[in-house]
């Protein structure tokens, strides 16, 4: 039987779907291991959601919640999951500096992180994800790469994971979280259960078919955004990987490098999912 400590970390400006759904998942597990038919592969769980201050706060949009531990009392957690958040507009660990170090020195001892969309900006402040692959919701790509530079993002996927720091895509990807880490600390086929039993969802396709692409910003190459204005403009012209490759006065290998950066796509789906737009 597999046994897992869990944190679900709330925050004022946590969205609580995105708290409530992996909590009711994990807490409800062992009730489904008495069906289940991998009976060796039992997965029970002490999940408890974590705040900077025990007690009741209200989060995101006035919904209230309990946080029965405070940071202090979590002497040890095999995961902690960041919560999706409404970006202040400042630094969130200006409000919460406490969990910086929080933060990093239960990675160091081993914990793994898990993030839903927009807290990858809270795990991203820490420096941990610092020259690591990672993703976010597909709208704020830009605004995190231009925040923090070092960061590999792949705006395209749905899960990403380096040095057991997990980051996951838009909003209802807890979803695909949940189930990827039950995959990680168990099997797939206990996964493949657990995603049949509660009817959990799969962005098998990732996140460019949901990119608003026409309104894509990539302020921070010039080149690019001129090549992806020109291709929005000429989309019946014929070649246009080829032609956008000579406009941009790059080699075909360091432009298709630098689109893939700059759009989380390459050029070939990028025209590809635009003109289906």
């Amino acid at each position: 039987m597999t046994s897992l400590s869990i944190s679900i970390l709330a925050l004022e400006e946590t969205m609580v779907y995105t708290l409530a759904g992996p909590h009711d998942i994990f807490s409800s597990i062992h009730f489904f291991n008495k069906s289940s038919q991998v009976n060796k592969h039992h997965f029970t769980s002490s999940t408890h959601i974590v705040g900077p201050q025990k007690g009741l706060i209200t989060c995101y949009n006035g919904l209230a919640i309990n946080c029965q531990k405070n940071l202090e009392e979590v002497v040890h957690t095999d995961l902690i999951i960041i919560p999706s958040l409404e970006l202040p507009d400042e630094p969130i660990l200006h409000k919460y500096p406490e969990l910086k170090n929080w933060l990093i020195n239960h990675y160091r001892q081993g914990t793994t992180i898990a993030c839903i969309c927009l807290g990858s900006f809270l795990l991203a402040e820490t420096g941990l994800l610092d020259h690591k692959i990672s993703t976010t919701h597909w709208a704020f790509t830009q605004r995190m790469q231009t925040t923090f530079p070092t960061l590999e993002i792949h705006s395209d996927k749905i899960i990403t994971e380096q040095n057991n720091l997990i980051c996951s895509g838009g909003a209802t990807s807890w979803q695909d979280l949940t189930s990827y880490l039950i995959k990680k600390f168990t099997n797939a086929e206990r996964a493949r259960e657990i995603n049949n039993f509660f009817l959990l969802n799969s962005h098998e396709d990732g996140q460019a078919p949901f990119t608003d692409l026409l309104n894509i910003s990539v302020a921070n190459d010039l080149v690019i955004q001129k090549t992806c204005d020109w291709i929005n403009n000429n989309l019946n012209s014929p070649d246009l990987l080829r032609t956008s490759v000579q406009l941009s006065a790059l080699t075909e290998r360091t432009y298709k490098r630098r689109f893939k950066k700059a759009t989380g796509l390459s050029p070939l789906e990028y025209i590809q999912n635009i003109r289906i737009e």
